[in-house]
């Protein structure tokens, strides 16, 4: 910029039309590439009007193989109000099909309040759990039968005592089994980690959480490629504001705590990119408004990778995902020019914020992206949309 103040001084006199096309040209070869390289658009693909869906905390998830529909919940909405599955058909995904209607305590399709994303095991049928309902009111894990996904069967309902209100994403572990966390209950009610059998809903505890060790998983697992688990606790640990979890298959647990420097109060899972887990802290950080942090594989610290400072997000929630363009990217859950939340890029130690959600296009995102082949990106959010009862969206770079 200083050169270009001390170009136009000298030639000012001279040649003012010469000056002008000048900084033009300059304009267009340093700030052009730079805005396009950030421009996104987001486009709302569905808004939830309670009949059809109320307040998905959970993503979308695409089928298996040659199914293009998306699959998720909604935690509140629908006949009874406790919920709903559905379904998004291709290639616009602008038409939703109800699949199932949560029913509470009781009814068919029992379960209430489902928090936790879809998963799609190998097996093609959809699994999920529900963070309350179920016989106990304390909540369950459930099956939706290929290929329609319009059957359910519960397969575990929590009691307390072998967990309750699992909020994380299920996942099939190394023994074929449905592994996944309970952020209570258990034998110190600070939450579990368990398995259960998709085929019988026998459920094993593996392990109990102490406070010590951690307290109150809110997010998935990970089996890495070492074979052991990790997952995080959003409290507990040494100082109180979680860890990070590894857990061997023979039932080891090792935990590593956050600071509030290195982050605080992670409820995400964590993804495994080139020898680091990498995953998002709600609090903590630089600005105590939420931290990017990663760990070796084998287990470790957490190192404080990117700080939300509110411009560029605050408060994530959701689980990173790394794009075809090698960038990670992910939602915060508050920050941005409205503070009702933002779609950001990490790239380096850069957090930027691309979308900030205004209320007519979304609000609150709290759920992890998914990037589709064609390179688009689709996500929920939880508030905001027509009825202000959230919305599935669509993300282009």
């Amino acid at each position: 910029m200083n050169k270009i103040n001390n170009l136009y001084k000298q030639r000012q006199s001279k040649n003012k039309v010469l000056i002008f096309t000048s900084l033009t040209v300059l304009a267009s070869s340093l700030v052009l590439p730079f805005q396009q390289a950030f421009a996104a658009t987001l486009t709302t693909v569905v808004n939830f009007n309670g009949t059809n869906g109320a307040t998905p905390r959970a993503g979308v998830l695409k089928g298996n193989g040659t199914d293009d529909n998306l699959y998720g919940t909604t935690s509140a909405g629908g006949t009874s109000g406790k919920g709903t599955a559905f379904k998004l058909t291709p290639t616009a995904y602008t038409t939703l099909t109800t699949l199932i209607n949560f029913t509470g305590t009781s009814g068919i399709n029992k379960g209430t309040n489902p928090v936790a994303r879809l998963f799609q095991a190998a097996d093609g049928n959809l699994y999920g759990a529900t963070f309350t309902g179920g016989t106990s009111d304390l909540g369950s894990v459930f099956k939706l039968a290929k290929t329609a996904f319009t059957t359910l069967t519960t397969l575990t309902n929590f009691t307390s005592t072998n967990g309750a209100n699992p909020a994380g994403r299920l996942i099939t572990g190394a023994d074929g089994n449905l592994w996944g966390t309970s952020s209570t209950g258990g034998a110190n009610n600070k939450g579990t980690i368990f398995k259960v059998s998709p085929t019988t809903g026998a459920l094993t505890t593996i392990r109990s959480f102490s406070g010590t060790d951690g307290a109150t998983p809110l997010a998935r697992l990970q089996l890495a490629t070492d074979g052991n688990y990790y997952g995080s606790a959003s409290a507990g640990g040494a100082s109180a504001k979680g860890v990070v979890f590894k857990l061997t298959p023979t039932g080891i647990l090792t935990s590593y705590s956050f600071s509030g420097t290195n982050g605080a109060n992670p409820q995400s899972g964590l993804i495994e990119v080139s020898g680091f887990l990498y995953g998002t802290a709600k609090l903590g950080g630089a600005s105590n408004k939420g931290a990017i942090f990663k760990v070796p594989v084998g287990g470790g610290t957490p190192v404080l990778v990117a700080s939300f400072n509110g411009t560029n997000g605050a408060n994530p929630t959701a689980a990173l995902i790394k794009a075809s363009n090698g960038n990670f990217y992910g939602t915060a859950s508050a920050g941005g020019a409205s503070n009702k939340g933002v779609i950001y890029q990490l790239t380096g130690a850069t957090i930027t914020g691309l979308i900030s959600f205004n209320g007519t296009n979304g609000a609150t995102p709290e759920s992890t992206l998914i990037q589709l082949s064609n390179g688009a990106f689709y996500g929920t959010a939880s508030f905001g949309g027509s009825s202000n009862l959230g919305t599935v969206f669509k993300f282009v770079i």
